[in-house]
This record gives structure tokens, C-alpha cells and sequence, in this order.
């Protein structure tokens, strides 16, 4: 099922996306003991980690954190998106105490391995059951999502994880959720916010254009789907 959610005022579109997490975890949590969540980096999701961080009717200690996608740099790099989302949102849920440490699972680049630390992430996320949960995602003006390009090889991956050295987007080292592992999840929350994104979001609901020329619409896979924008 897939509810579109609309305000012109990006606050408010922060506040709906952070209760349709919130639903989502609830709904998780009602069936097992923690849930598995993948965010991404990028401009899209600022506002709505700043929102989502002052939450108090969410259990942060049962909710285990992966990464969507990130930069082939080590965590410190400012390039790193798991160095954006601690310093925008893990920071003050861990010095609060509501959130641990060990809830925390980022992609740890391996420059000198073949799969550049992809083993070790499959590994780490098969602990939890080998799937995301719930999946949040903001879009590039291309369309593209986590770091999935239109029409790129990656799409093609039937593995979980995929790096790549050719990303048409700067940095070129980057490694993302494949597509097959984010349609798998039980909820996705994908964010169409700001300037330069309507042209995605037209992509991503015209039925004629193809996914692998639109990758944001592999979220229209995910049986429970919240879409949050401010374009008509």
C-alpha cells in the first residue's frame, strides 16, 4: 500500500514522516523484539533527523541502525554518510542514553579487500535476521536512490550489497543496499523534498518510465510504502 503524504511546509512534511516512522517501528516491534532500520545520507533527510531525534514515544534501544548507502572513506571522512547521520542524529540520542552504541552498525570501508567490506556488512546485518525492516530514502534529482543510478550495473546485483568505483556522481567509491534487499523490506519511507526534486517525483509516478531509469521506484516494491512530499 503505498500513502502519499503532501504539505508545501517542509517542517510539517518532517513531522509526518517521523510519525509515520514512528507507526512503523510500533508495528515492527509488535511482532518481534527489534527492528532493523537503513537510512541514507544526503540533503533530504536533514530535516526530518532533526524532527525524528526529539521523539519520545520511540523505543530507540530496540531499534538496530544500518546504512543504506555510503561513500567507499572511513567513518571520520566528511564525506562519510554515517559521519552525517551521528553528528545530525545518532549524537544526541547516544549522549541522551536512549540509544547505544551497539545499535549503531556502519559500513567499515576495507580498501584493501576485493569486496571493500561488504562480507563483514552482510555478516553483521544476517545477525538480525539478514533484511532491513524499514527503509529511509531521499531521492537525487535524477532520480536516483540510495546509490543506485539509473541504468547503472548495480541494478543488476541479485547480492545485498554492492560496491562500485564508477558511481556518475562524486565521490565515484560507493557502496549501496542493492534492490533486491530494499524491496524486501516491510516498510519504506522515501522523501521527495526540496529544490531540484520535483523532476524525480514526476519520474517516480509516471507509470511509462521504467525503474532501472528511475531506480527511486524500486520503494513501489515495499508492501507499506509512505511517500513524503511537497510537490504535487
Amino acid at each position: 500500500m503505498i500513502h502519499m503524504i503532501f504539505n508545501k511546509n517542509t517542517t510539517a512534511l518532517a513531522r509526518a514522516a517521523s510519525e509515520s516512522f514512528a507507526k512503523a517501528v510500533a508495528e515492527i516491534l509488535a511482532k518481534k523484539d527489534y527492528a532493523v532500520v537503513a537510512i541514507p545520507g544526503g540533503r533530504s533527510v536533514i530535516e526530518f533527523f532533526k524532527v525524528l531525534k526529539k521523539r519520545q514515544d520511540i523505543d530507540w534501544e530496540k531499534i538496530h541502525f544500518f546504512m543504506l548507502d555510503e561513500r567507499l572513506v572511513g567513518l571520520e571522512d566528511e564525506d562519510s554518510n554515517f559521519r552525517q547521520a551521528y553528528e545530525q542524529f545518532f549524537s544526541g540520542l547516544v549522549n541522551n542514553k536512549k540509544l547505544s552504541w551497539r545499535n549503531l552498525h556502519p559500513f567499515s570501508y576495507q580498501p584493501r579487500l576485493a569486496d571493500k567490506g561488504v562480507a563483514s556488512y552482510e555478516k553483521e546485518l544476517k545477525k538480525f535476521g539478514g533484511k532491513y525492516d524499514i527503509v529511509v530514502a531521499g531521492v537525487g534529482e535524477d532520480g536516483h536512490t540510495a546509490a543506485l543510478f539509473s541504468n547503472h550495473s548495480a541494478l543488476q546485483s541479485k547480492d545485498n550489497f554492492i560496491t562500485f568505483t564508477n558511481s556518475p556522481k562524486q565521490p565515484a567509491g560507493r557502496m549501496s543496499a542493492s534492490p533486491k534487499l530494499i524491496a524486501s523490506a516491510d516498510c519504506g519511507i522515501i522523501i521527495f523534498i526540496g529544490q531540484g526534486k520535483e523532476g524525480a517525483y514526476r519520474k517516480f509516478i509516471d507509470d511509462l518510465i521504467d525503474w532501472h531509469d528511475c531506480p527511486s521506484k524500486i520503494f513501489k516494491k515495499i508492501k507499506n510504502l509512505y511517500v513524503i512530499t511537497n510537490f504535487q
